[in-house]
């Protein structure tokens, strides 16, 4: 008998939901042939069959939410030493194993920029130690270190929220569970609450210039843009464990899209290098992507600053809550028309409402006013 485990499906993600099973108890499967289709936050994942046998056991039913290493699948395979020669790999490191084991700690090596990096949960022996002793269980720990690695006081903020239930089992009647998109999003401004400082400036910006048509996701990119150049401390990430800010010399834009199944934020890398017309031809194809969930993980990632249009819906002002590692979010509200003074006359004029988060424990609010600023003067013009 061999137990497959649940891989870590990308990023080192806590969990992930059962999203359909291809096969059922007492089929024989053939290894590379379809096994089960896993929705992480981020996509849904297909998982192929890891050797060959005949299935004995399916660890959930579609809908139960399965932990990263833990057991998904027993199979009586046609092979007796597959346990100890066969690791196929699906992503990540797959274990196979007749027992179920403890976790172990993992390597920690340097990547090539000098950050220790982790497969799976990113976390090294010492905090790995100290969560034991904490009684904290890393897979439901939001690393907010650098490249996502678990910090001293995500142990310790992690002591304070309830430990989610276990996998298999279910709310009551009246309530209906928080699944894929929208429970990573759940635990994502969760942190964000328990961590940020967040301080929001609210202004307008009188786009009486802008030339009919003007594709307003396009003309607030370049604003950001020129903000950023005024005040580049907005464009960055701090590490809270040593209280470092690490600016960045190119702006990842994260671009927040409202779906069905929860808030997505693709990701348009180094924005200043990409003209007008592949910035919308990405965006749309973001939307598409977003839509039918295909969108890849590495689209989803890296992100140094997030903006959200808020006012396609309704809405004039907002408070946005910032994602760490980042330390600023753009909320941009519904157009409308108002009666400004215009050389001594009232005049009717187009404003666009901007709402800016930042993180006060690395921003301040002079250079979060002075950003805001610079955003609106580039609106301003044609």
């Amino acid at each position: 008998m061999t137990v497959f485990y649940l891989p870590d499906l990308g990023e080192g993600l806590p969990d992930a939901e059962i999203h359909e099973w291809h096969i059922k108890v007492g089929d024989v499967v053939k290894m590379d042939a379809p096994m089960v289709a896993m929705e992480t936050a981020k996509a849904v994942v297909d998982i192929p069959v890891p050797f060959n046998g005949k299935v004995v056991k399916l660890y959930g039913h579609p809908g139960d939410i399965i932990k990263t290493g833990a057991a998904l699948i027993d199979i009586e395979s046609d092979n007796k030493d597959t346990a100890s020669t066969d690791k196929a790999t699906v992503v990540g490191n797959l274990q196979t194993s007749d027992t179920i084991v403890e976790e172990l700690a993992t390597g920690i090596q340097p990547s090539s920029n000098g950050t220790a990096t982790a497969q799976g949960i990113k976390a090294t022996p010492s905090i790995r130690a100290l969560a034991k002793k904490m009684q904290v269980d890393l897979a439901h720990c939001i690393g907010t270190g650098p490249a996502g690695q678990i910090t001293v006081t995500d142990l310790e903020n992690a002591t304070k929220i309830t430990t989610p239930a276990s996998p298999l089992t279910k709310p009551t009647e009246d309530y209906e569970p928080l699944r894929g998109v929208r429970r990573a999003m759940a635990m994502a401004m969760s942190k964000s609450h328990q961590t940020v400082v967040p301080v929001t400036l609210v202004d307008d910006a009188d786009i009486h210039a802008w030339p009919e048509k003007t594709d307003v996701s396009l003309r607030l990119i370049r604003a950001i843009m020129a903000a950023c150049q005024r005040e580049p401390r907005l464009n960055a990430w701090l590490d809270e464990t040593h209280l470092a800010l690490r600016q960045h010399p190119h702006i990842n834009l994260g671009i927040a899209m409202d779906a069905s199944e929860g808030l997505f934020v693709p990701v348009l890398k180094n924005v200043a290098q990409c003209s007008a017309i592949d910035l919308r031809k990405k965006i749309d194809e973001f939307k598409v992507r977003v839509k039918n969930r295909s969108i890849p993980p590495e689209d989803l990632s890296g992100a140094t600053f997030i903006l959200s249009n808020v006012g396609v819906f309704a809405g004039r002002y907002a408070s946005p809550l910032i994602i760490p590692p980042m330390v600023a979010i753009l909320a941009v509200g519904r157009i409308s028309e108002a009666v400004v003074a215009e050389q001594g006359k009232p005049a009717i004029h187009k404003l666009l409402p901007l709402s800016l988060t930042v993180d006060h424990r690395a921003i301040t609010g002079g250079e979060a006013a002075r950003f805001l600023s610079a955003l609106i003067r580039d609106l301003q013009t044609s």
